[in-house]
């Protein structure tokens, strides 16, 4: 059994005409677009040549536009794959130059380490040297 609360419900004629204009909208935009895509199929699916077919779509109004937009996109890509790769070789010798002033740096410091280790071992071999002369005495 159901529990009331006591409220009442007020079903009006307008409370339901709202969702029943809102699914024929849906049905009707389904329609178009079903249509849409039926007419592309057939079209792409009809049985003739490519050089045909691109003949025929270019001939529409649609085909027109369709090819207009194309070429625009293609242009676009074309100038952002451009600008990509201008960024790209910029960085690049960027990181190349930094990687090649560290590099110089470090072997700088190589240098200069092995020049202070030779260094430091001729002072302990002489240092040893001394010493054991002082014990020969």
């Amino acid at each position: 059994m159901s529990k009331t609360t006591g409220k009442t419900r007020n079903y009006t004629k307008e409370k339901y005409a709202e969702p029943c204009s809102t699914h024929s909208k849906d049905f009707l935009i389904g329609g178009l677009i079903g249509g849409m895509i039926g007419a592309a199929a057939a079209l792409l699916l009809a049985p003739k040549s490519g050089k045909e077919l691109r003949s025929d779509l270019a001939a529409t109004e649609g085909g027109q536009y369709i090819c207009h937009k194309a070429n625009e996109l293609k242009q676009s890509v074309a100038q952002k794959s451009e600008e990509l790769t201008e960024q790209c070789m910029a960085t690049t010798a960027e990181i190349s130059d930094k990687i090649a002033e560290q590099y110089s740096i470090i072997c700088e410091n190589i240098s200069a380490l092995k020049q202070t280790l030779t260094e430091a071992q001729a002072e302990v071999v002489e240092e040893i040297e001394e010493e054991l002369e002082e014990e020969n005495k």
